[in-house]
């Protein structure tokens, strides 16, 4: 149901601050294109978009499975539109696209397990409290933090980078999110400091003095730069680019990225980071607010433009914004938003299901549609209206009866366990070892419906498998837990 513009703007602009006149039609485009997207899809929830073919605008069919870096995006498009509109349709296709990706969070051999979970089962988790979305963002975030390497400092991004040793891409501030997250949600100290140790390796090395940004950073085993360069910018290899490159969607990511990591730390140092970025990608914009790929691409064949790197900056200024409360970097992403829905990049007047045209994946491989180019304009156009303090529509969390595995298990000495109640009730929390015997109540009390989590410290028991067992309400849920000591 599309948002009424003329009630926004009578609401809470900022002082100076420009209205997104194009709201309406954008949102309207933008379910469009997304049950344009199902339809094309046959309705078949193992599809995950990720950009489509520059022959025939649909979606390219060579890559939609769940291991593409890209495959949380349309699942989390499909949040947005149910937060948006409160239709419970929407809701119902992004259960669907969601719960297809859950094996995804175990894979381990790049850095996009955030891309792929927290885009997905992150943004449903904070719509509906769902405590089985709550397990696999721990799972995800537990094979995101295998990555990291405590000589270096950083998480490994790519394994099949045969040119590099352990390189950090700048992209992987973006996956920090899923770390600082589940940190703070569980109160992990170790999976803060990693992310924590990522973000400042990567504010070391990866921005120059003049806020622009390396795509590539390669480290030898000791911690030492061995080199720093780019695959997707203007190729430090290609004739005409040399070393110098300032990758458009990279520096996105930093504009972005930072101000996320600002958010968790408080920083200030990633926010004075995020105000280089930023101010580096303004003053270099085009007067149409959208980049070429690369901000010094010399070559003017392949000069081809980058709606994504615009979506992405727009959501983070909006981000920035609330922070600096400095009216430039709300004005500019209005001015991207605008931009962004004209004829110019919106496919309003295309049969293509992409909502936005003219993304770049790679130097000469510019005017696809890209499934996150399409979600960071979403999620552009929430935080705009939540600046604005619009009405969204009232979404109430579904709590029932669930018991998480424990975390982390094994374990040695204490782990947590979730669990949800879904009515007020006397609720009775015990682990028993595996004879049956019971060790400890946890919980035995009256409790009302809600999430919950209690610490089981170990301490005197010997090694071995324990039952934890979840009982309210005449229904009774129970989990095999490992201590190795």
């Amino acid at each position: 149901m599309p948002i009424n513009p003329v009630e926004l703007y009578s609401q809470s602009l900022p002082q100076n601050g420009i209205p997104f006149h194009s709201l309406d039609i954008a949102l309207e485009h933008a379910e469009d294109k997304l049950n344009g997207t199902l339809l094309e899809l046959n309705y078949n929830p193992t599809l995950h978009p990720s950009e489509t073919s520059r022959e025939t605008g649909k979606w390219d069919t060579s890559k939609l499975d769940r291991y593409e870096w890209t495959s949380g995006f349309f699942s989390g498009s499909l949040w947005y539109m149910y937060k948006i509109t409160g239709d419970e349709n929407w809701k119902e296709f992004a259960e669907s696209w969601t719960e297809d990706l859950e094996d995804a969070a175990t894979i381990s051999y790049d850095h996009d397990t955030g891309f792929r979970i927290f885009n997905s089962f992150g943004n449903g988790y904070k719509l509906l409290k769902n405590r089985s979305y709550y397990s696999v963002l721990l799972r995800g975030a537990n094979t995101l933090s295998n990555r990291y390497n405590p000589t270096i400092g950083a998480i490994k991004s790519w394994d099949w980078l045969d040119t590099a040793n352990f390189p950090v891409i700048i992209d992987n501030l973006m996956n920090l999110e899923l770390l600082f997250w589940t940190a703070d949600t569980i109160e992990n100290e170790e999976l803060y400091n990693q992310a924590l140790s990522h973000a400042d390796l990567s504010l070391t090395h990866h921005m120059r003095d003049d806020g622009s940004t390396y795509h590539i950073v390669d480290f030898s085993d000791e911690g030492t730069v061995l080199k720093k360069f780019t695959t997707q910018g203007c190729n430090s290899t290609a004739p005409g680019c040399g070393d110098r490159s300032v990758w458009a969607r990279g520096q996105a990511w930093a504009v972005y990225g930072f101000t996320m990591i600002y958010r968790f730390t408080n920083e200030d140092r990633f926010l004075q980071a995020a105000i280089k970025a930023s101010d580096y990608f303004i003053e270099n914009l085009p007067e149409d607010r959208v980049p070429i790929y690369d901000f010094l691409e010399p070559v003017p064949s392949v000069r081809s433009k980058d709606a994504s790197a615009s979506a992405i900056v727009a959501s983070g200024l909006f981000e920035l914004y609330s922070y600096t409360k400095n009216v430039l970097y709300f004005n500019t992403a209005v001015d991207i938003l605008e931009s962004l829905t004209s004829d110019n990049y919106s496919t309003i007047n295309s049969d293509s299901n992409a909502i936005l045209k003219k993304s770049t994946i790679h130097r000469g491989k510019g005017n696809v549609g890209t499934s996150y180019a399409d979600y960071y304009y979403l999620e552009a156009i929430i935080r705009y209206m939540e600046l604005v303090q619009s009405d969204f529509p009232n979404i109430e969390p579904e709590i029932k009866l669930y018991l998480d595995q424990n975390y982390p298990n094994p374990f040695n000495n204490s782990t947590l366990i979730y669990y949800s109640t879904e009515q007020e009730g006397r609720v009775e929390l015990a682990i028993y070892d595996y004879t049956g015997r019971l060790v400890q109540t946890l919980v035995d009390r009256s409790l009302p419906s809600g999430n919950y989590n209690i610490l089981f410290n170990s301490s005197g028991l010997p090694s071995g498998i324990y039952f934890y067992v979840l009982r309210s309400n005449k229904q009774t849920l129970s989990k095999k837990m490992t201590l190795l000591k």
